[in-house]
């Protein structure tokens, strides 16, 4: 079955490269779910996001002594605007003349801008809660200018002016990417008024590539826009999505088949490369490894319980074996570089007969549990092994429930909505927060679920002093009781030990051919294809 896969993808590369030179082919572990900025589902939704469209504002990237580049957590320069000022709670965006939409052709104008922005604060999802974080809220607070200049107005949850220290850095996100207005609203219906559905399957962009193929569950073909407004053509002008499932990766990879890898290989399979001569590049992105417990069913009901899962928690075999040495304990809730960190996960060092004290003092010495985890990263299943071993070393029996990640992040969601009430054990993911600021990681998974907030709440954690507080301090310039504020939620999160519990910055590696630099490392750690190039 094994090679079967390996002379579909080769036969695959071949009918792509057939015409003009080698497209560059990057190997991701599962299909896209959703093309919609407003509504993107995971990490491949969020990998092609950045590289489809544009937004008024892009990452600053910064050269590396090793040929990579990283991008500044903060600063960022003009895409689609070419310039700003910022007053306060406002900033005035000044748009490029001359930019059209492919392959619609209409011009980008401010309201493009306005409908944009507008959709994510309507469409509940992952935009809504990142137009939040950076303080827009409402559509009124979105303003046409003229043609070319759109003026935004932040605030506070309360809907008060304030001047959000993340509100201009938010703006580099894929989530902020423009779409073409005149062509969306063409597939709106009664039933879907944001033409979500249509954006889900389609592009209305600016951006440097366009799909040209899209094969279900197997792969998907960009191509470079033609006649793009920034008089560019990027390096390679054909990429390819190359779904690679249960492949042998590695094989690819030294066979020319894959150029580009960062999802899909374990530790050892990396140093395999490596040794053959493989670029392996690693930058400590805040991917963060998490447990989550599901603190409304048993047998997690107790936090005494909960804490002891933690106290089982063997760190150092984990990045030794299932990660070969590349990643380090996570000891804070937030990114390990947030100014609000207190490290108060320190204190769940591997310690098994404070493990079994606890599960004694909790009447729960022996039991079994679901224990949840995606199959789209190998070494997934290594450190779920591994936690799974040492849990066994207290009575407790995980009972391993790999899953395909869309089938997964389904039922995930429907747990989170309160559709499915059957999910229940623990949940092992890994995902990345993209401001070192603590709103964005509370909003998603430190308060009760709503229409508004909670959309990773999977543990069901609900404390109404930390919805209080993050309501309070959300969006507020009070440097020192947003601290403090953060500071009580974390205390609350570690010693409920139920949700987002840290374990492992596992951050990014990437294998590339020999023949390819310009790698990128950013804090959303996603390929730029448009940086790539051959040697």
């Amino acid at each position: 079955m094994m090679r079967r896969i390996f002379v579909a993808l080769v036969a695959l590369a071949f009918s792509a490269s057939a015409v003009g030179a080698k497209p560059l082919v990057h190997a991701i572990p599962a299909d896209i779910a959703s093309l919609d900025p407003a509504d993107i589902r995971g990490q491949q939704d969020q990998e092609i996001g950045v590289n489809v469209y544009e937004r008024l504002v892009r990452m600053k990237f910064n050269p590396k002594p090793d040929g990579t580049l990283m991008a500044d957590p903060v600063e960022v320069v003009p895409e689609l605007a070419e310039s700003w000022t910022v007053d306060g709670p406002v900033i005035t965006f000044k748009l490029r003349s001359g930019v059209k939409f492919y392959p619609t052709g209409n011009p980008m104008t401010a309201e493009d801008v306005r409908y944009s922005f507008e959709r994510l604060t309507r469409i509940v999802g992952n935009g809504r809660n990142q137009a939040g974080i950076a303080g827009l809220f409402k559509a009124e607070q979105i303003e046409v200018v003229d043609p070319m200049t759109v003026k935004i107005t932040f605030t506070d949850g309360n809907g008060v002016p304030t001047a959000i220290p993340v509100a201009l850095t938010s703006m580099k996100f894929q989530q902020f990417a423009v779409i073409d207005s005149v062509e969306v609203k063409k597939h709106v219906t009664a039933e879907d008024p944001w033409a979500n559905e249509w954006l889900k399957k389609n592009l209305a962009t600016t951006g440097p590539y366009y799909i040209a193929n899209r094969q279900l569950g197997q792969q998907l073909e960009l191509k470079a826009v033609p006649n793009h407004w920034s008089g560019k053509q990027p390096p390679f002008e054909d990429v390819v999505l190359r779904i690679t499932g249960n492949a042998d990766l590695v094989s690819l990879i030294k066979g020319g088949v894959v150029d580009y890898a960062a999802e899909g290989l374990t530790g050892r399979q990396y140093d395999a490369l490596a040794a053959a001569g493989f670029p392996v590049l690693h930058g400590e992105t805040p991917s963060i490894m998490r447990l989550h417990m599901a603190m409304d069913k048993e047998p997690f009901t107790d936090e005494r319980v909960r804490q002891a899962m933690l106290y089982a928690i063997p760190h150092d075999r984990i990045i030794k074996t299932a990660l070969a040495g590349r990643g380090k304990r996570q000891v804070c809730m937030f990114n390990a570089e947030d100014w609000t960190c207190i490290n108060n996960y320190e204190r769940y060092k591997l310690d098994l007969a404070k493990a079994k004290e606890l599960l004694k003092q909790a009447g729960k010495e022996k039991f079994s549990f679901d224990f949840w985890y995606s199959t789209a990263l190998p070494y997934n299943s290594d450190i779920a092994i591994i936690i799974a071993d040492s849990l066994k070393s207290i009575g407790v029996t995980a009972n391993l429930k790999p899953t395909p990640a869309l089938q997964l992040l389904d039922a995930v969601r429907a747990r989170i909505n309160g559709v499915d009430q059957n999910m229940s054990g623990m949940y092992l993911n890994e995902f990345v927060i993209w401001l070192n600021d603590p709103s964005t990681l509370a909003n998603l998974g430190l308060v009760t679920k709503t229409p508004t907030a909670g959309f990773t709440n999977w543990a069901r954690f609900s404390d109404p002093e930390a919805d209080a507080l993050h309501l309070k301090f959300r969006n507020s310039s009070d440097r020192e009781g947003r601290k403090a504020a953060y500071a009580k939620i974390q205390e609350k999160a570690v010693e409920s030990a139920s949700t987002l519990n840290p374990i492992i910055l596992v951050g990014r590696t990437i294998v590339v051919s020999p023949k390819i630099t310009g790698v990128t490392f950013s804090q959303d750690p996603y390929a730029r294809y448009v940086y790539l190039h051959p040697k």
